[in-house]
Parts: C-alpha cells; sequence; structure tokens
C-alpha cells in the first residue's frame, strides 16, 4: 500500500499560488526596475541640461534662448515629478508582491510540512504493521515446531 496524502489537491493549489505569487513579484520587479531607470535617465538629463545652461549663461546669451531654456527645465522637471510618482507606485506594488510571494510561501511550506508529517506517520503505521506480521509469523512457526 502506498502512500497517499489526502489534502494532495490543496497542496498542488498552494503550490500553484506560490508559482503565480513568484512569477507577479518577478513582473512588479521588472516593471520597477523599468521605470527606475527612465527615472534616472531624466535625472541625468536634467543634470546635463542645467550644466548646459550654466556653460551658455556665462556667454552672452539671448533672453529668448534663456526662456528657451527655463521651458525645456521645466518641462523636464514635470517628467521628473511623474516619473518619481510612477516609480513609488511601482515600488509600492511590488513590495504588495513580494509580501504576497511571502505569504503564499510560508502556505506552501506548512502545507509541505503537514504532508511530510503525515508521511511520517504513514511510514511508522507501515512498519508497526511489518513488525507486527513479522511477529506474527514467528509465533506460527514456533507453535508447529
Amino acid at each position: 500500500m502506498g502512500f497517499h496524502y489526502s489534502l494532495q489537491k490543496l497542496m498542488d493549489i498552494k503550490e500553484r499560488e506560490k508559482e503565480t505569487a513568484e512569477s507577479a513579484y518577478a513582473e512588479a520587479v521588472r516593471t520597477f526596475e523599468e521605470v527606475a531607470t527612465t527615472l534616472y535617465h531624466l535625472l541625468k538629463r536634467k543634470e546635463s541640461l542645467e550644466a548646459d545652461a550654466r556653460a551658455r549663461l556665462e556667454e552672452q546669451v539671448s533672453i529668448l534662448d534663456i526662456q528657451s531654456m527655463q521651458t525645456s527645465m521645466l518641462f523636464l522637471q514635470e517628467a521628473i515629478q511623474k516619473q518619481q510618482l510612477m516609480t513609488q507606485q511601482a515600488r509600492e506594488q511590488m513590495e504588495w508582491k513580494q509580501q504576497q510571494l511571502v505569504d503564499a510561501s510560508f502556505e506552501h511550506k506548512k502545507h509541505e510540512k503537514i504532508r511530510e508529517k503525515k508521511y511520517m506517520q504513514f511510514t511508522l503505521e507501515e512498519k508497526r504493521l511489518d513488525q507486527m506480521q513479522m511477529d506474527e509469523i514467528s509465533i506460527q512457526r514456533f507453535v508447529r515446531q
């Protein structure tokens, strides 16, 4: 008689939930990295634009050029603010998905432990039954002699 775990279907469901949580977390990490990289590039672009503006202001610059630089800076600053918000949202989503993964992993591990205990009980019972059969065979052989 082989071991059959009565809650195997539940354990399979918990394993699928864990795998789903793992893939969702990986996707959230990827999204966060993309959004954060975009923010990084915007900040580098702003830094470059500021350095260029400082260099140009040391020369003679027309008011139209100054207005153009200022407009570019304002546009870039708005883009940075939007990207910072998106980065924060992506970070929160990633942390939430991570918590879901931790919870799903905990549930799966709990069911694995229960299954292991049931298997240990099964093997102990099998050994006990085998020993009883061996004892019975020994008694029968003794009686026949």
